[in-house]
């Protein structure tokens, strides 16, 4: 079973549609900041603006302009303490100038503006359970499974591929809350050991970018009941792939999501409704 993101992406934009209009916010905007020529950043920002009219706000673009890190610190407070502006998103990468400044620019953004939870502190209160809220990647990870009824983790062990801060912690943290067993893999994980655990996991989740490094050289036994996610993202002059070779699997797996119909559209829509979770639990976040 193929699970397309086309459907969720239908749903949780009526949400964010509805909320946005009750709560009069038509026309407020998003701040992205693109701080660096990276040309798949600039595509990536240019779908973030396109979603924003179609929700009913609109998106402020702070384009590259060479700004040292006093300037772009001072931009985002500006945005803090602006209420009109309801979210503040920073694209990364950054500049070569910008990234050992990293870590300072992404916390000083307000988590009541956080949407796209690159500080600490939505971290720290997510992770104990202060309140429910998970970035856009990972989320589109679990609102998939939810739609299609298959988030149901107790008891499962699934095994999360790949290293990223904004993808695996967070993930891992909210299939634990939710009764997983969570076995984590990277580059130098043992190839014997990798193989084992692939085959002995209920879902596997893999977000590392490598293409097809889930094929059927390393998993090849005990499919029938496997849940495969991939969250990975590679593109050539033939197209786009995935960490998972989904064609292989399709008809040998209980569900797999493919590359570019799966999980990479519905994030930019987990992006936005993110206003919508943090709107609803800005007391939490706030005190």
């Amino acid at each position: 079973m193929l699970l397309l993101g086309k459907p969720v992406i239908k749903k949780l934009s009526n949400e964010i549609s509805k909320y946005i209009e009750a709560h009069q916010l038509t026309w407020k905007y998003v701040a992205i900041f693109l701080l660096s020529d990276d040309k798949p950043s600039e595509v990536y920002v240019g779908k973030k603006a396109k979603k924003a009219e179609k929700i009913g706000i609109y998106a402020d673009i702070k384009l590259w302009k060479l700004w040292d890190v006093e300037e772009v610190i001072d931009e985002i407070q500006q945005c803090n303490v602006d209420t009109n502006c309801i979210g503040i998103m920073v694209q990364l990468p950054l500049a070569e100038h910008l990234k050992e400044h990293q870590m300072r620019i992404l916390d000083t953004i307000v988590p009541e503006k956080d949407v796209d939870w690159l500080g600490t502190r939505l971290f720290g209160l997510a992770g104990f359970g202060k309140i429910d809220f998970v970035p856009a990647t990972p989320k589109a990870t679990l609102e998939i499974l939810k739609y299609y009824w298959m988030d149901d983790y107790r008891w499962k062990t699934i095994t999360i591929v790949g290293t990223s801060n904004l993808i695996w912690k967070p993930l891992a943290v909210e299939l634990m809350k939710r009764g997983a067993t969570v076995i984590t893999c990277n580059s130098k994980t043992d190839k014997q050991f990798f193989k084992d655990t692939l085959a002995a996991s209920d879902f596997i989740m893999s977000a590392t970018g490598r293409k097809h490094l889930i094929n059927k050289d390393v998993l090849d036994t005990n499919l029938e009941d496997k849940i495969l996610v991939d969250i990975g993202w590679w593109i050539d002059e033939d197209g786009a792939y995935g960490d998972i070779d989904w064609k292989y699997y399709e008809d040998k797996v209980k569900a797999v999501t493919p590359v570019p119909w799966g999980v990479g559209p519905v994030t930019v829509t987990c992006l936005f409704h993110n206003i919508m979770a943090i709107g609803e639990q800005k007391n939490h976040i706030s005190g």
